[in-house]
């Protein structure tokens, strides 16, 4: 490849939020939350544990926080069932919602499909010419429910550029863990230097590119870049058409 950007590169690994995918408007993914608390209250409701859509808003946003602060600190995935599991025992109805866990996992997970969730302006059109040009392609996505992401990436078209599909649910370390990028490299079968990473997030995507030797490719599409101390990448790029410009 000509590309300075991909010059000698075999591999490229690409996050999923706002990389190759996004939220269409902030307004989709307030409205995301909006379908799960109305879903919890009427699966509880059904249950006869008869509970404000307030509570669970605030609940749902506490277990969040509660579970974002823990993945950060371990650099380990936590699933959506451990989310729900945490939701209802900080409610204190485990024990009587417990046939429900089910109906409330899926209701947690497929809210995702429920809202509009769009690929990346020039996504289609990049993987395409990566793969006419020979380059293994693999996603890395920090996330708690990779079998959504797996099929909103069916609906959006983009999954059959993709050699290797990695989630965070199901393969356990996520970003910026050096374990995750050394199951990557394994999944493509290619050193650290013949490897990059594109993501939209310093602290998860270039810090974990760095650590593991491998290129670092910040997609900062909207926005300028703050580093606040944080490792800076290889390369910065605004769209994804410039990786494969000549």
């Amino acid at each position: 490849m000509e590309n300075e950007i991909l010059q000698g590169i075999k591999a490229l690994s690409f996050d999923f939020w706002y990389t190759i995918g996004r939220y269409e408007t902030e307004e989709e993914w307030k409205r995301q939350d909006q379908i799960r608390v109305k879903e919890f209250k009427q699966i509880l409701a059904e249950r006869g544990v008869e509970i404000s859509k307030s509570q669970i808003g605030c609940t749902l946003q506490d277990v969040g926080a509660e579970c974002e602060a823990e993945r950060l600190k371990t650099e380990m995935e936590i699933s959506s069932r451990e989310v729900v599991s945490r939701f209802l025992t900080r409610l204190g109805i485990r024990k009587q919602i417990a046939g429900g866990l089910s109906e409330l996992l899926r209701s947690f997970d497929e809210a995702l499909l429920k809202v509009t969730i769009v690929a990346e302006p020039q996504a289609i059109e990049v993987l395409a010419e990566l793969k006419r040009r020979g380059c293994t392609l693999a996603l890395l996505s920090n996330t708690s429910h990779g079998h959504i992401i797996r099929r909103i990436m069916d609906r959006e078209g983009l999954s059959p550029f993709f050699d290797h599909l990695l989630y965070t649910d199901e393969i356990g370390p996520r970003k910026p863990n050096p374990q995750a990028f050394r199951i990557l490299l394994d999944r493509v079968d290619t050193e650290p230097k013949e490897t990059a990473h594109i993501g939209d997030r310093l602290e998860l995507d270039v810090l974990g590119a760095r650590r593991s030797g491998i290129r670092s490719i910040l997609y900062a599409s909207n926005r300028d870049t703050c580093y606040n101390g944080l490792p800076r990448p290889h390369f910065c790029i605004h769209s994804l058409g410039e990786l494969i410009e000549d």
